[in-house]
């Protein structure tokens, strides 16, 4: 049915028709401008542009403004991308045509082609070395927060993980669990079978997790055999179920290896106003060694109200113990560990 004379299917196909001409890159410029600090950033690009514009013509031919153009245009580029630099530099070069054209009306059309062919060039060049430059930030800036032997978060990435979940459970009043991970008997690993032996258990561990973890989710190592799991808008029955779940997948991939990997879990839950990420950590971190006393193998929990009760004080909410005795690395059989149960 045609909408205002023009038919929805054809409308259709010249849109695909556009994508097929390479213009995913406009595409994605304008599905981008939902986020308001983009709009902000070329909303601000566009109105110096317009002021240069008007200085420019009103100083008279004297006085060069190119440099502030270009600064213009680094900066939208920076911020919000190579097609908002683009558009900027392309309105950049017309605003300094304009003014040009205002005081030398004699000016041929080839040397005014000229003169804009050579600012759009340098503008061009400035958009391309500010976007790959802030290309090589991010992706630097994201190794910096990328744990090398195991390809999960480090420490810092886990806290400013942290923190941003944390404001948005503030902002929407949404549960945050989090869950301090230890690896059992990784001393005896490394003492008897090598480091070799106990990195490799690192990264079967790192990516068994990594694999089985919701995208919302965040996982990362913050300590030698030490990781935190982020779970996001999760009360504690989710945490537990979440926790419980990564331990089958742990099993099930590592079910043929001696050692057998086994971990011990602390969880805890924040109803309200979770406390900063160091705060967080310790109390879960706690828990955890709950569960090393206990045995080892096991997953202890609790849930918290921060603004109620201190560190150490909290209610047991679980204790779930796994009955399966971890492989001892004396053993001779090399049999599989039995079926996970949990009491």
């Amino acid at each position: 049915m045609p909408i205002s004379g023009i038919d929805m299917e054809k409308l259709r196909s010249l849109l695909r028709g556009l994508r097929r001409a390479d213009l995913e890159a406009v595409f994605a410029f304008a599905h981008s401008l939902r986020d308001p600090h983009r709009v902000l950033v070329v909303g601000a690009g566009l109105a110096v542009v317009a002021v240069l514009g008007v200085l420019d013509g009103l100083s008279g031919p004297d006085v060069g403004f190119a440099v502030f153009y270009a600064l213009a245009v680094m900066g939208v580029t920076f911020h919000a991308g190579w097609v908002a630099g683009a558009i900027v530099a392309i309105l950049s070069s017309g605003a300094g045509l304009s003014a040009r054209l205002l005081y030398s009306g004699d000016v041929s059309v080839a040397a005014a082609l000229w003169n804009l062919g050579n600012e759009m060039a340098v503008f061009a060049a400035l958009v391309v070395m500010t976007y790959q430059g802030r290309q090589l930030l991010d992706k630097f800036a994201g190794q910096s927060r990328i744990d090398l032997l195991t390809g999960a978060l480090n420490t810092r990435g886990v806290i400013e993980a942290f923190e941003r979940e944390r404001s948005r459970a503030v902002r929407t009043a949404t549960p945050l669990s989090i869950a301090f991970i230890d690896l059992d008997n990784m001393k005896a690993v490394n003492d008897e079978l090598g480091h070799a032996e106990g990195d490799e258990m690192l990264r079967i561990l790192a990516s068994s997790v990594l694999a089985a973890i919701r995208e919302t989710d965040v996982f990362g190592r913050v300590g030698g055999d030490e990781f935190a799991l982020i779970l996001p808008d999760t009360d504690e029955q989710a945490a537990l179920k979440a926790i419980q779940r990564l331990r089958s997948v742990i099993n099930r991939r590592t079910h043929s290896r001696r050692p057998y990997i086994s971990v011990s879990v602390g969880v805890v839950t924040f109803r309200r106003d979770p406390p900063v990420a160091a705060d967080a950590l310790r109390a879960a971190d706690a828990l955890m060694y709950v569960a090393k006393r206990a045995g080892g193998n096991r997953v202890a929990g609790r849930v918290l109200a921060w603004d109620s009760a201190p560190v150490g004080e909290f209610g047991l909410v679980f204790d779930l113990a796994d009955p399966l005795p971890s492989w001892h690395l004396g053993d001779d059989d090399p049999g599989q560990p039995p079926a996970s149960a949990s009491a």
